[in-house]
């Protein structure tokens, strides 16, 4: 009863831990606004309905209409850009966050096993919640990023997890 008891514990502080932190960077750092698309746009997105069909537009309408979707087209490609960059630094927020609470959770005393559990298992969750926000981005983000990250991380719960493990064979 007293390990199910541990494991429905770390189970929570697992789910709690990577929730806030997804929601404490979509608090605090919150993604760009999707820019509103032009209002008033002549030309009809619907076809001509049957039997009837839909009026030329006047060279001012046209004008217009040719105006207001470059407008949005430029506003929208800016959004992409902003996009990527906030998936950027989310990935690099939530995979710092993540690594720290790994090496936290191995670094911690064998008496908490249930907190040490929870929060590898956070960290775990946070890293994959890192990598889902960031999703086809990464790319733009730069191999080399991802990699120093993954690498440092990769240093640190190792080294971690080894003067844990040090420890307990003493």
């Amino acid at each position: 009863m007293v390990v199910l008891l541990k494991l429905l514990y770390a189970a929570a502080i697992t789910t709690l831990f990577v929730l806030f932190v997804a929601f404490g960077i979509r608090t605090f750092y919150g993604p760009p606004e999707f820019p509103q698309p032009p209002d008033g746009i002549f030309r009809p997105v619907a076809p001509a309905p049957p039997g009837g069909s839909w009026e030329e537009l006047t060279p001012e309408q046209l004008a217009y209409t040719e105006e207001e979707q470059e407008r949005y087209q430029k506003a929208y490609e800016a959004y992409a850009d902003d996009l990527k960059q906030y998936h950027a630094i989310v990935f690099a927020v939530a995979a710092v966050i993540g690594v720290a609470a790994i090496a936290g959770g191995v670094a911690l005393s064998a008496r908490l096993d249930a907190l040490r559990l929870g929060l590898v298992g956070g960290g775990l969750g946070t890293l994959i919640y890192g990598v889902v926000q960031a999703e086809g981005d990464i790319d733009d983000i730069g191999a080399w990023a991802v990699f120093v990250i993954v690498a440092l991380g990769l240093l640190l719960v190792a080294g971690a997890g080894y003067r844990w493990l040090s420890a307990q064979e003493s």
